[in-house]
């Protein structure tokens, strides 16, 4: 018998893509249907990815795209006014987020395509999935560069890695804002002991809804997040924009659950200078969001170096790599 496995299900009339790795009892659940959300991430008995009420809620429950699982983010964040400019040309994005901002882009919420998915011994449990901007006209006519997104989730001896490229598929250089927001499972209500560990150096200031109000510095909260900083008390609806330490090669952040003996361990690459912390007002739950840019960073007056601005020239191909697994702390 196979120690992997990757197998279509049709849940809820969703067909979704469930990844398995028997030895490690590690499962991971995708909907390709909706943003290509992982909704599921376990292992030994402890699930760590906040799941949706029901996948029909995805669609029906407003915003809820982006408020489970692991929706897929481009640009992350707000953009204020939908506006912005980069190389001279002014977009115009749409106002998802009444009355004035832009929030989190659209393929967290499109269908994309699968491409392949299987199992073998040697390379775990996969699947393979795309969404182009070029197929949809409706997203071409406010942003008119067919990017190519490709993701490969891939369980193997028990952590999941998530594998993407994002291709210039056009003849323009385009704007790039990319980013990541898994909702992990936190038992905030239960009077526990958490700590988070973040290898950061400095903290940008935000609003609540972060937007970014000066020059990053180093703080009391960003001196002491990469020995671990208690967030029991962390305010619901409360937000903080990072950098990461670029002297450190691995970054490796960590949510312990000392109480139940257990830490969510998150390796995200270098290719996302920025964290954004999050902890929602919905549900027990916390997010750490790997950014390629700080929120709405094409419409501050910051050198671009400082606040990750960037385009991705026509037949550029962008990569990067997280890993998501679970540790025992005992």
């Amino acid at each position: 018998m196979s120690r992997y496995s990757a197998v279509p299900l049709m849940k809820e009339g969703f067909k979704v893509i469930v990844l398995n790795d028997a030895r490690s009892d590690a499962t991971a659940e995708i909907i390709p249907e909706v943003g290509n959300n992982l909704f599921h991430f376990g292992s030994g008995g402890h699930s760590v990815i906040l799941p949706p009420v029901s996948l029909h809620s995805l669609k029906s429950e407003p915003f809820a795209d982006f408020k489970y699982g692991t929706p897929i983010l481009f640009p992350p964040n707000r953009v204020k006014n939908g506006r912005f400019s980069f190389r001279g040309r002014t977009y115009s994005l749409p106002l998802n987020e009444p009355p004035s901002n832009h929030l989190h882009g659209e393929i967290c919420s499109r269908a994309w395509e699968v491409l392949e998915y299987g199992a073998t011994n040697e390379n775990g449990a996969f699947v393979i999935s795309r969404f182009r901007y070029g197929l949809n006209p409706d997203i071409l006519a406010y942003f008119p560069h067919p990017l190519s997104f490709t993701l490969t989730y891939r369980l193997y001896e028990g952590r999941l890695y998530l594998n993407g490229t994002i291709l210039n598929e056009g003849e323009d250089e385009a704007p790039f804002a990319f980013g990541l927001h898994p909702y992990f499972s936190v038992p905030f209500d239960n009077g526990e002991e958490l700590v988070l560990k973040v290898p950061v150096t400095e903290e940008w200031p935000v609003t609540n809804e972060a937007f970014v109000t000066g020059r990053p510095e180093i703080t009391h909260f960003s001196r002491t997040l990469s020995d671990g900083v208690q967030i029991s008390n962390y305010p619901q609806s409360g937000c903080s924009l990072l950098t990461f330490d670029h002297g450190v090669e691995d970054r490796i952040c960590r949510i312990e659950m000392k109480d139940r003996g257990y830490a969510i361990a998150y390796q995200i690459d270098r290719q996302f200078p920025f964290v954004v912390l999050f902890r929602p007002n919905w549900a027990s739950a916390f997010s750490l969001e790997p950014y390629t840019y700080v929120t709405d960073a094409f419409n501050l007056s910051y050198e671009h170096e400082l606040t990750g601005v960037k385009g991705i020239r026509a037949g550029e191909e962008i990569g990067f790599t997280t890993c998501l697994w679970i540790e025992s702390t005992k």
